[in-house]
C-alpha cells in the first residue's frame, strides 16, 4: 500500500515543516526558510581565513571546523528561541485555565489569573523542558567534543608544516562521554 499524503496546495503548505522540529541533527549545513545560506557562506570563509589552511588537508579541516561551530550556533539560538516562544505562549495558556476554571469550576477569572501564578509560568519557561534541554546539552557535548578534536589536529598539522615543536601534554583531548 503505498502513501496518500497531502494532495492540496493548502496541505502540502500546513506539513511541509513537520520534520523540522528544531534542526540540530540536520545533516545540511542550511536549513532553508530558518537560516541563510549567505551568512553560514561568510561564516565558512571567516573561520577557513582564520585558520588560514595550505593545502587541500588543511582546508578540509578548517571547513570541517566551520561546520561543526555552526550547527553548535544553532542549538544557542534554538534554547534561545524556544524560551522566548515558551514565555510567549503564556498569555494564551492562562486565557485557556482561567476559561476552563470559569466555566467547569466555577472560579472567576480574576482569581484565576493572579500576579502569583504569571511569576510562576515565567520561572517553569524561562527555560526548554527538562528531556529537551538534555538532548541539546548532549548534542551540544558531541559537537564540542569534535570541534575539540579537529581544531587540535588541524592547529597540529598546521605547527609540524611551520616546523615547530608540539608537546604530547597539549595534545590530550579528553573526548569521553559522560555516564548516563
Amino acid at each position: 500500500m503505498g502513501k496518500t499524503g497531502p494532495k492540496t496546495a493548502a496541505a502540502k503548505a500546513a506539513v511541509r515543516h513537520n520534520a523540522v522540529k528544531h534542526g540540530l541533527r540536520s545533516d545540511a549545513p542550511v536549513i532553508p526558510e530558518f537560516e541563510s545560506f549567505e551568512e553560514w557562506e561568510q561564516f565558512r570563509d571567516g573561520i577557513i581565513a582564520h585558520y588560514a589552511p595550505e593545502g587541500r588537508l588543511e582546508a578540509m579541516l578548517a571547513e570541517r571546523v566551520a561546520s561543526l561551530l555552526w550547527p553548535l550556533n544553532r542549538a544557542a539560538r534554538w534554547e534561545t528561541e524556544m524560551t522566548a516562544h515558551n514565555l510567549d505562549d503564556i498569555p494564551d495558556d492562562l486565557a485557556t485555565a482561567a476559561g476552563y476554571g470559569e466555566r467547569a469550576l466555577g472560579i472567576p477569572r480574576e482569581k484565576s489569573i493572579t500576579m502569583d501564578k504569571i511569576d510562576m509560568m515565567v520561572s517553569r519557561r524561562m527555560l526548554p523542558s527538562k528531556d529537551a534541554m538534555e538532548r541539546v546539552i548532549r548534542y551540544e557535548s558531541h559537537l564540542h567534543r569534535q570541534w575539540v578534536q579537529t581544531h587540535h589536529e588541524l592547529e597540529a598539522i598546521q605547527a609540524r608544516r611551520k616546523g615547530e615543536r608540539i608537546s604530547s601534554l597539549t595534545r590530550i583531548d579528553v573526548a569521553a562521554s559522560p555516564a548516563p
